[in-house]
């Protein structure tokens, strides 16, 4: 598991879900996200941590070993409930999921609960190869509606998302337990005879604890090694809404603190605790913003937005020496701050300070059956508790040094994107649609990044003290462009087209090499056919080609580059997908299909799980039976 993790990221997800009456849907849970959001940027990697399955996905999400083919929103949810059960099982990797949602109203007071349940075993790639990745999940949680006056509502959340026997063949542990909780508190107010229009408190606490080793779920190494770590993040949010002219803006306040600790200990070689990887880390943020839109004419808008983060950070374990003893113990029993003196100068300060400050400005013009808009933004990021703090000793294969030093990575980026309907356009294959109607959206942006974080290899680069081949991390220029194109066609009647397309390019500016993990140009064509067996009872039936291009442009050498890009230049694929869906009651429904129809060989560049320096691609899942039921209450 990799330290780069921002244990608050979940906090701008929207939530909004129907319930078994349209007319109380659940309320949003979390702070509204600003304009100017400076914590979710254009990144070059997978996801740090598993993404939680929230109520409004639990009967429609696929499992994390699923390919990523789900149908269209306006299949999924053809104006029927969000409560209900569902179950499916995958013959790849004897695949099983579950789950649950359901909502319960008393006097004013308004509850939903659900819970979702997967549980995946090792499975065959294409080429019949045993891949040893599994888990088993459970993921309770709630939310709860309260009015605390006729102009005063409450919204109360929580969420455990539970991981047992996590195998990770690409990592070089394993996780027996992760878990992950959330719970969030949301107060809207609407005053009277007020400055504000609006007024939203929200808090919340979200929390990470796990256990990876190399020895529980596999065979054991020459050198055991066990990582605990205890995450938490505290947030608050006040927010207030008001009209001044023609601007209808808003105030913005933060405040949150993290707080992370991770230790390692090793056996069979060294004995004991061997470092504190993650030292008793604190980042603690204040923010302010102001952002507002309004209209120019009769078509257009104009969005801005300003937003200053002030970011104290600190270790509280800096100088605290692990214990361990045995062979090597020398070179474990290093402080954090004496590795940083050793890659950085000596006196290192271990307590900056980040004042960032950002911006964004967004012209949208409506057009015929659409719009077009071009946004320009600066985007300041405050170096993660891995980049800056990470502490990693022993022998030349673990060294891996955060850099108190760095600088906040300030991204510049121009984008320009629009959306365009063909008259008479009423959705994708919903009951209603125009045969021949299409829609089209897409977005082409830049971005050139000054300061861009990056883990590299120590090799006495300017500001680098050491050239033992250890993981450092470094500021340098960076540069990456990407481009994003959908299109929907109703093309006859009940016969529906669909395309994706996604391209990124990045390349590290300062060193003239590319930016590592990078996705190639990938997408996924899809052709669906609605029919009726009898009177409501649709059926559709589907096929759909995933695809990738080869990804040569890879940063994979230690000696050189930073080694990031662990598995070398990966090979293109295109795979068929076959699927079919139907109604066999008004509120029973059938999903059934084949993924990787052919059973070929191929994996994703960029793996949707937990990027690091032992990681490496692994193999897609062969040809996979599926069938789902979901009841909808």
């Amino acid at each position: 598991m990799t330290p780069r993790i921002a244990a608050g990221s979940l906090l701008v997800c929207s939530l909004v879900i129907s319930a078994a009456k349209a007319e109380t849907p659940v309320p949003r849970l979390f702070a509204t996200p600003s304009f100017v959001e400076t914590r979710f940027m254009q990144r070059h990697a997978g996801e740090d941590v598993p993404r939680p399955i929230f109520l409004p996905s639990i009967l429609t999400a696929t499992p994390f070993i699923s390919p990523r083919h789900p149908p269209p929103p306006e299949v999924i949810h053809q104006g029927g409930p969000a409560t209900g059960m569902m179950a499916g099982i995958e013959s790849a990797g004897d695949v099983a999921f579950s789950g649950i949602a359901a909502r319960q109203a008393i006097d004013d007071t308004v509850l939903w609960a659900g819970l979702r349940a997967d549980r995946a075993n090792p499975y065959r790639d294409g080429a019949g190869q045993r891949v040893n990745y599994s888990y088993e999940r459970v993921s309770p949680q709630a939310a709860l509606a309260h009015p605390l006056g006729p102009r005063t509502g409450l919204t109360v959340f929580g969420l455990l998302d539970n991981f047992e026997e996590s195998r990770t063949p690409h990592s070089a542990t394993d996780a027996p337990q992760f878990q992950h909780g959330l719970g969030t508190m949301r107060i809207d107010h609407a005053p009277m005879g007020s400055v504000f229009d609006r007024l939203e408190i929200a808090a919340s606490v979200d929390t990470i604890t796990y256990a990876a080793d190399n020895f529980t779920l596999r065979a054991p190494g020459a050198l055991g090694l066990r990582y605990e770590g205890d995450w938490i993040t505290w947030r608050g949010h006040v927010r207030g809404e008001f009209k001044a002219a023609e601007w209808k803006g808003a105030l913005i306040l933060d405040a949150s603190l993290l707080k992370y600790l991770t230790v390692l200990d090793t056996s069979r070689v060294t004995q004991g605790r061997s470092s504190y990887r993650l030292p008793d880390t604190e980042i603690a943020t204040t923010a302010i913003a102001l952002e507002g839109t309004r209209p120019v004419g009769q078509a257009d808008r104009l969005a801005a937005g300003l937003r200053l983060d002030v970011v104290h950070n600190s270790v509280g374990m800096a100088h605290e020496v692990p214990a361990a003893s045995g062979a090597s113990a020398a070179s474990y029993n290093r402080a954090a701050q004496e590795l940083y003196d050793t890659y950085y100068g000596a006196g290192t300060r271990n307590d900056p300070v980040d004042i960032n400050l950002s911006g964004k400005l967004r012209y949208t013009h409506a057009i015929t059956e659409g719009d077009v808009y071009g946004e320009v933004r600066r985007l300041v990021r405050t170096p993660d508790p891995g980049e800056r703090f990470f502490a990693s000793s022993g022998p030349a294969a673990l060294i891996q040094v955060g850099n108190p030093g760095l600088a906040s990575e300030a991204h510049h980026v121009i984008e320009l994107g629009g959306e365009r309907r063909a008259e008479g356009w009423k959705g994708y294959l919903s009951p209603t649609a125009v045969s021949g109607t299409w829609r089209v959206s897409g977005k082409l942006w830049h971005d050139r990044i000054a300061d861009f974080i990056t883990p590299d290899r120590a090799r006495g680069q300017a500001g680098i003290l050491k050239s033992d081949g250890g993981i450092i991390y470094r500021n340098v220029d960076a540069a990456m462009t990407g481009l994003s194109v959908e299109g929907r066609w109703n093309a006859a009647p009940a016969l529906g087209l669909r395309l994706r397309l996604d391209w990124t390019r990045g390349d590290n500016v300062t060193d003239s090499r590319p930016l590592y993990q990078i996705a190639p140009l990938q997408g996924e064509a899809v052709a669906e056919r609605r029919f009726a067996l009898a009177p409501d009872h649709p059926v559709t039936l589907g096929a759909a080609m995933r695809f990738a291009a080869g990804q040569e442009r890879v940063d994979d050498s230690t000696v050189t580059g930073s080694g990031q890009d662990t598995g070398g230049p990966t090979g293109g694929y295109a795979v068929l997908d076959l699927f079919a869906r139907t109604s066999v009651a008004e509120r029973f429904h059938l999903s059934i299909g084949v993924t990787n129809l052919l059973d070929k060989r191929y994996q994703q560049h960029v793996n949707p799980l937990p990027q690091g320096v032992t990681t490496q691609p692994i193999a897609a899942p062969g040809r996979s039976l599926f069938l789902t039921g979901r009841l909808e209450f």
